[in-house]
């Protein structure tokens, strides 16, 4: 029986043998030859050549295009293009927060509206199937890296303009005219108006580190700006701060604070949360200051890191003080007493000393320079207003009016050890420790502009003086800025017409 069985499964598995290879081979009735896709290359604005890196502006449209085949031409091609922003590396790969669905055009027209890295991926596909290739795109908002200038016209209309340059200051030596964008703010803020602008400054530390903030006095507010795109993150209004009528006229940052000073000599503290500002008003809320000035020191620990407080002068109360935080605000003492302070500044590299120029109420043309002790960073404030000896204290009698006066803008040039300030349509340098330049000053010592010298900068490595002129009779926009060298005060270059009347400039470089 069983032998039977064995037979009978050997007839059946011949016979099907036998079906199988009566199948024509050759026969196509059950089969379609795919038509494979292939991308040879992608090209487009920034592009490298091998078509798999490009860098891009910031908001400025972009065409990206692939060079597509297929190995049979009578099927339809169907294209996607997705982007996701790259937050983060980890073991060399990107890390996307989403790939988000942009266009299903052959080409790609887009524009990044983030600063950053991004992944964009195209499919390109038939009724077979696809194929992928991928763009790793890097976008810079050119605002990085160069010159800024906040200037007003005769309206009170605010206006940034910005020199961009791709990695060094000095290429602001071959910049033209042209290269500046006199437009940023209504350009990358249309909803926002800037009006009555006094001040800008950047945060050097903290958790908003690299943020601009603009101060606005008739609006009474603060403009947050994003540190690489100048996009306004948000408006911070002032009269929180305040019980009486605010009028900010100056600004200063301090780690996660900001300080302001208004026109009618208040001043007011407040620290800076993502919920906006927080009242510490009680601090400047009995003084009259002047001039509001921004002390930066040199974190020990870090190096790389600055830390700044706000020190002002209150002449009614014939005192200086430096503000270190809600608990901590140093003073002069009993320096100042019969003296009104005139201007005054930080000087030294990584060691701080503080210099001020004062003069007599009681007696005209007596004036006093005071150089106080050496700070080396910012944990020994409590000894910034200490003298070393009674020859740090200089006292001299002028015939004619000080060059240097509570407008002029100071700035300390360590390369040469010297102080330069605004005054009139001039630019001084000054040995702190020697008299002040008088009128008379000539050669190296003074520098002279057409119109009014209004502010002052330099450039990262100290070697040249940047400087804002306001030429009243020009037409059009009548702020220039001046190059020189600091060495000798030799003339290097000249942007006309590059803003309106210029409040403050500076090198702007985010990293």
């Amino acid at each position: 029986m069983k032998k039977r069985y064995i037979r009978l499964l050997l007839c059946l598995l011949g016979v099907s043998l036998g079906m199988v290879s009566c199948i024509h081979d050759d026969t196509t009735g059950f089969v379609n030859e795919v038509s494979d896709i292939t991308i040879a290359k992608m090209s487009g604005d920034g592009m490298n050549e091998s078509g798999d890196a490009a860098f891009v502006e910031f908001m400025k449209p972009v065409h990206f295009e692939a060079e597509v085949s297929q190995s049979l031409k009578e099927y339809e091609l169907a294209y996607e293009w997705r982007v996701g922003y790259i937050s983060d590396y980890k073991d060399g790969k990107p890390v996307i927060d989403s790939m988000r669905f942009v266009s299903t055009e052959p080409a790609l027209e887009y524009a990044f509206n983030r600063v950053g890295e991004f992944l964009v991926r195209l499919r390109v596909y038939n009724e077979f199937g696809s194929t992928f290739h991928y763009v790793t795109v890097t976008v810079k908002a050119g605002m990085e890296t160069g010159l800024l200038v906040l200037s007003s016209d005769d309206a009170g209309n605010g206006r940034l303009s910005f020199c961009p340059v791709l990695s060094d200051a000095n290429e602001l030596l071959q910049a033209k005219a042209e290269d500046f964008n006199v437009d940023v703010w209504s350009m990358i803020n249309p909803d926002f108006e800037l009006r009555d602008a006094w001040d800008i400054c950047l945060m050097n530390s903290g958790n908003y580190k690299g943020s601009v903030f603009v101060l606005s006095e008739s609006q009474k507010c603060i403009y947050e700006l994003e540190k690489n795109t100048l996009m306004v993150l948000r408006k911070m209004d002032l009269t929180l701060l305040l019980e009486w009528d605010i009028q900010p006229v100056a600004l200063s940052v301090y780690n996660t604070n900001l300080g302001v000073l208004s026109k009618g000599g208040q001043v007011v503290g407040s620290q800076l949360t993502a919920n906006g500002l927080v009242n510490d008003s009680w601090w400047g809320k009995d003084m009259k200051a002047t001039k509001l000035y921004q002390a930066d020191f040199i974190n020990a620990a870090e190096e790389a890191t600055i830390i700044s407080f706000p020190m002002i002068a209150d002449n009614d109360q014939e005192k200086m003080f430096l503000y270190q935080g809600s608990s901590k605000v140093y003073n002069s003492g009993n320096e100042f007493s019969g003296h009104r302070i005139i201007n005054y500044l930080l000087v030294g590299e990584r060691v701080k000393r503080l210099v001020v120029v004062s003069e007599s109420k009681n007696s005209s043309g007596k004036v006093r320079i005071t150089v106080f002790n050496q700070v080396p960073d910012h944990w020994t404030l409590g000894e910034l207003f200490a003298k070393e000896s009674e020859s740090q204290v200089r006292d001299y009698s002028v015939s004619s009016p000080l060059t240097l006066t509570p407008e002029s803008q100071v700035l300390y040039n360590g390369l040469w050890n010297e102080v330069f300030y605004t005054s009139g349509n001039k630019v001084y340098r000054w040995r702190y420790t020697d008299a002040l330049p008088d009128a008379s000053a000539s050669g190296r010592n003074v520098l002279t502009i057409p119109g009014e010298a209004t502010c002052i900068a330099q450039s990262p490595d100290g070697e040249y003086l940047y400087v804002g002129g306001y030429d009243a009779g020009a037409s059009g926009l009548k702020g220039n800025v001046y190059v020189y060298k600091t060495q000798d005060f030799s003339f290097v270059a000249k942007f006309e017409g590059v803003a309106d009347k210029p409040l403050k400039l500076f090198y702007k470089d985010v990293k």
